[in-house]
């Protein structure tokens, strides 16, 4: 495998697709006790996420990157609801709070994966609302992965650079 020096932009970004899936799939399953199945990999053409409510991390080390998890409402709320239990209609706090340990989880089962890269992971910034941005490094042409899973759809959309 070459090493990530001499990995381009994309190669880069591809590089962490395996591990986001995989890493996704497991904290699903163990967090939130339910199985999402991948329904598509493809390239972004904007700059805006699938859904209304994204949970931002920023990825340093030998790659510099974004990693973006992507829930509509529904999906945010079923997500509390299964990781504490509490019930509620609304993007609260609480939904917050459970999104951003959500993505922390799969990021940081994502980072062991490429221990290589000597990532480091910062803490999830939340956003919300339709048609938000998320910006990522320059010249790089981020993946969205589109999950299905028995509390609805939402993506995983990363995008690296090396350093």
């Amino acid at each position: 495998m070459p090493s990530s020096s001499t990995l381009g932009k994309s190669e880069l970004t591809a590089e962490f697709v395996n591990p986001i899936i995989s890493s996704t799939i497991s904290v699903f399953e163990m967090m939130l006790g339910c199985t999402p199945k991948r329904t598509g990999l493809s390239l972004k053409q904007d700059l805006i996420p699938q859904h209304e409510l994204s949970a931002v991390i920023g990825i340093s080390g030998r790659a510099a990157g974004t990693l973006v998890l992507s829930l509509s409402k529904s999906v945010g709320i079923g997500v509390l609801d299964r990781m504490v239990g509490i019930t509620t209609t609304e993007i609260n706090d609480e939904v917050c709070d459970a999104v951003c340990e959500l993505a922390n989880m799969i990021a940081g089962s994502a980072k062991a994966q490429l221990e290589h890269l000597e990532a480091s992971i910062s803490i999830p910034n939340i956003i919300t609302g339709k048609g938000h941005t998320v910006h990522y490094p320059s010249n790089v042409s981020p993946i969205c992965i589109a999950f299905d899973s028995e509390i609805g759809t939402f993506s995983i959309e990363a995008g690296f650079s090396d350093r």
